[in-house]
């Protein structure tokens, strides 16, 4: 059975993490398959769109702790930069990811779904980032938490390891949306769906900006959107859509 199932339909495709016995806890296997299908998916040319989720009751409990304690200095730093290279890859994606987070997300889910573009929860997801509480510190990309939630939050998780609720998760910027558990699906689908229907060269575009207004200073941050947005016009598209736009107005 695969780690990580793959759909596509109609430039949507749907990366499911399928580990659900173990409630999708990211094995050095794991990573090397959600690194394997997000790159793949990337060479796509027509594709819009990734939903992100998790099968089973879990979106992901967190790095395969049976692995990690056999882990030595040597195989600890290949663990770690085999999962850091899986989130890569999510984030180098050239389309929008969408995480659909349902249960558990802890650890190496939530670093996960913070390398995504948006996230929806269930009103049943649970964040956390425990590492210390095994005797590690959280690193890689919990780097991003600080930009997510701010210094002082994302610090309380990582030297706390405390379990925060989906409402709790909304209300510090953790994820965009809390849905009741039934509606997740639907809502993650309609949200990926939309993305799919806007200018795909325009939501490609938007992405990298997106990526540079996170390291960029300001004023490089806005010269980069200049020419970004100029170069749109070599392409006639936003022709195309503002017409469609001026004919509906009358």
């Amino acid at each position: 059975m695969s780690l990580v199932e793959v759909h596509r339909e109609d430039g949507l495709a749907t990366v499911t993490l399928a580990r659900s016995e173990k409630r999708n806890a990211m094995s050095s296997a794991m990573s090397g398959a959600v690194a394997d299908a997000f790159r793949t998916l990337s060479e796509d040319p027509d594709l819009r769109v990734v939903l992100l989720n998790g099968a089973g009751p879990s979106f992901c409990a967190g790095a395969d702790v049976r692995e990690m304690a056999a882990l030595e200095p040597a195989s600890a730093e290949a663990f770690i930069r085999g999962l850091h290279h899986a989130i890569a890859a999510v984030m180098e994606c050239p389309v929008p990811v969408v995480a659909a987070i349902q249960g558990a997300c802890v650890g190496a889910g939530l670093e996960l779904v913070a390398g995504a573009d948006l996230r929806v929860a269930a009103a049943d997801a649970r964040f956390a980032m425990p590492e210390v509480l095994v005797g590690v510190p959280s690193v890689i990309e919990a780097a991003l938490l600080p930009r997510l939630i701010g210094r002082g939050r994302a610090a309380r998780l990582v030297l706390t390891g405390e379990l925060v609720d989906a409402a709790t998760a909304e209300r510090w910027g953790l994820v965009e949306e809390v849905v009741p558990v039934a509606e997740l699906a639907g809502r993650a689908q309609a949200l990926a769906r939309s993305i799919a229907e806007a200018d795909p060269a325009a939501v490609r575009a938007q992405k990298v900006l997106c990526r540079q207004w996170d390291t960029l200073p300001l004023d490089a941050a806005i010269e980069a959107s200049v020419a970004t947005f100029a170069a749109s016009f070599t392409s006639d598209a936003p022709r195309r859509r503002m017409a469609a736009v001026l004919e509906r107005r009358g």
